[in-house]
């Protein structure tokens, strides 16, 4: 008879080894969905060995060097793990046996290594099983030899390229700026898109892949290790459907919605990406700087893959035209196309990015010039709020409320870039970023303001999604400020300060002539001194009356109409009652800010460009419906400002 089977004991030091190891195991399931597993892998989770506890790559590298050759170590921001990658299995089993239980000095503490193989990847380092909704994915689109024809049609001589730190890039039939993410129309190159392309560009479009020829081409190279920063393509200089051509080396690029999901898609050479409704409009993309992939093999084995050279060509159709542009900015509109209220996300999207965005870019000089005075409700909401506070300005313009307490960290984010270079220059944090994807981790703020920057969104679910984003940030118990203008711009009989720099518009209305030279209309021009930031209309509009007088333009109960019908947006009359909540709003530029050499036909005044920002004005109790909407949180407070709308929220979880 045989003796019976004994398992071994484990020691005390063994069990609280692997009691440690399923915890890790666990939390990183819970936190990221990474599934660990048992046979060996040439990849290993580390856990404890990540930025977030304060290690480096260097101690790790220095660590697991002894056993084997590495193939690249993955850091992963904000996280407590990283991903060490042997070229095989053996050495990365040794590195496990050997490490596990092993102490790490960091940050002057030990941290215990749990190590561990995995059968899952977090999606910014390996493939995910889905993608976004709208991409199409054309593998071997192009020949190998079609692609070496392209790759040596690209001479990346120095001199005719941008050489930006993370990639090389050139432009064909516009210049793709950067600073305002858009073209200028009425600036093409002088080279088009070659002639190389034309046969897979009509490919693509007898394929209905797309439904036009591109006319604006941006080539980018990356370097092993290089990358871009996760961005969403400008909604309005382009149209639907944004082609993407791989050469050379395969690359993940990553895909983000603005409510958290992430998701990865390989990119093979030779294959073809068109990035179509909500992949192209919602989801934001990129490319991380790194030198490996993780790619499954067939067998279910990761395997560490090396980028070599990545070349990718963009193509892009103009949604914009020379008389588009201009009648974006001028005040001199024809009536003949109606700009309406948006009813899908990208009508949104691109009338916020044409009559919100773009303007802002053009203006941030002047608008900044004007916004100097903090307002003394919002200045004693910050002051009250406890040293050592972290604090975030969302929509933060020039950044005149980011050194109101000094006793706080404040950082600000802005869609300008040109307001953000403002802030930067006054010494202050800022970044660049949209309300409805602010780049700051869950749960971070101890508070939040957000002045005059939810009435420029055109739909009530993007006021809806930027109430979310503003509590998503905010710790449970932390608050957020937001303003927003106020349709209502008389109250118990007071007529706000916006109403009351009317004088000129008086004398306009009862025909008043104005004789002195002084306040003519080519010389008028009245201070900005409404409520907040971006809410705060603008200069009286002088050029109204002109044109109005040069027969360009027809006034009818305050307002301009594109053309008839509801749904169009008026034009507001500055300093008169709002008789719409959603309307374009005039801003004049001053003549030492802007282009002078615009003049209305028959006059002989200079006219400095006025542009249209749109808006809408909240009426009594919705921005309070709003925030109830959005739930997890209470209101604390909610007043009326000079013409705006406020609440305090709190956070409930």
């Amino acid at each position: 008879m045989a003796a019976p089977m004994t398992k071994t004991k484990l020691s005390k030091s063994e069990k609280k080894i692997n009691k440690k190891l399923n915890r890790s195991q666990q939390l990183i399931f819970k936190q990221d969905k990474i599934e660990t597993k048992t046979v060996a892998s040439n990849v290993l989770c580390v856990y404890n060995g990540g930025l977030d506890v304060g290690v480096c790559q260097e101690s790790v590298y220095k660590l697991f060097k002894e056993y084997g050759e590495i193939n690249e170590i993955i850091m992963i921001p904000q996280k407590a793990y990283c991903f060490v990658c042997y070229q095989n299995e053996k050495d990365s089993e040794r590195a496990c046996d050997a490490l596990t239980g092993h102490n790490m000095t960091a940050d002057g503490q030990d941290c215990k290594l749990n190590i561990f193989y995995v059968s899952q990847v977090p999606p910014s380092i390996g493939p995910t099983s889905t993608i976004p909704p709208g991409l199409i994915l054309l593998k071997d689109f192009i020949s190998e030899e079609k692609e070496d024809e392209l790759l040596k049609y690209v001479e990346w001589d120095e001199g005719t390229e941008q050489d930006f730190k993370l990639r090389k890039v050139k432009h064909y039939g516009y210049e793709f700026n950067y600073a305002v993410n858009s073209v200028d129309p009425i600036k093409p190159l002088v080279q088009g898109i070659p002639d190389v392309c034309h046969g897979f560009l009509h490919k693509a479009k007898d394929l209905s892949v797309i439904n036009y020829i591109p006319d604006q081409l941006t080539i980018s190279q990356y370097q092993p290790g290089q990358g871009i920063l996760s961005h969403a393509d400008t909604v309005g200089a382009f149209k639907d459907g944004i082609m993407l051509l791989s050469l050379g080396s395969q690359v993940l690029m990553e895909f983000r919605h603005p409510k958290g999901e992430h998701l990865s898609l390989l990119l093979p050479p030779r294959s073809l990406l068109v990035m179509t409704g909500e992949s192209r409009y919602i989801w934001s993309h990129g490319i991380t700087p790194r030198k490996t992939d993780i790619i499954p093999s067939e067998d279910g084995q990761f395997t560490p893959t090396k980028r070599g050279i990545h070349t990718s060509f963009t193509f892009r159709k103009l949604a914009i035209n020379k008389g588009s542009v201009e009648n974006s900015v001028s005040s001199d509109h024809d009536g003949k196309e109606a700009i309406c209220l948006p009813h899908t996300e990208e009508e949104a999207r691109t009338l916020e990015q044409q009559h919100v965005h773009q303007v802002y870019e053009e203006i941030a000089d002047h608008f900044s010039s004007t916004r100097h005075s903090p307002w003394p409700q919002i200045v004693d909401f910050l002051k009250e709020q406890p040293p050592g506070s972290i604090m975030a300005d969302i929509g933060c313009g020039n950044g005149k409320y980011l050194g109101i307490n000094k006793m706080i960290y404040s950082i600000g984010s802005d869609r300008s870039f040109g307001l953000v270079k403002i802030c930067q220059q006054r010494c202050f944090e800022a970044l660049v970023s949209d309300v409805l994807s602010i780049p700051l981790r869950c749960n971070i703020c101890d508070v939040c303001i957000c002045i005059a920057v939810i009435h420029h969104l055109s739909t009530k679910e993007r006021r809806f999604g930027a109430v979310q984003e503003l509590l998503r940030i905010l710790r449970p118990g932390g608050k957020v400020l937001i303003y927003v203008w106020a349709l209502e711009q008389e109250r118990h009989k007071v007529k706000s300060k916006y109403l009351k720099q009317q004088k000129y518009l008086k004398q306009q209305k009862n025909g008043n002539s104005v004789n002195s030279d002084k306040e003519s209309p080519q010389n008028v021009i009245l201070e900005n001194v409404s409520a907040t930031d971006k809410s705060s209309t603008v200069e009286s509009n002088p050029t109204s009356q002109t044109l109005q007088e040069c027969g360009q333009l027809s006034l009818e109960d305050g307002h301009q109409n594109y053309e008839t019908g509801n749904k169009n947006i008026n034009i507001h009359v500055n300093r008169t009652e709002f008789k719409d909540q959603d309307m374009f709003v005039p801003w004049q530029l001053r003549n030492n800010h802007g282009n002078n050499d615009k003049k209305p036909k028959d006059c002989n005044i200079e006219v400095a460009p006025t542009y249209h920002r749109f808006y809408h004005v909240f009426k009594q109790g919705e921005l309070e419906e709003l925030c109830t909407l959005a739930g997890n949180c209470d209101i604390v407070k909610s007043y009326y400002d000079q013409g705006n709308w406020c609440v305090i929220l709190q956070k409930i979880s």
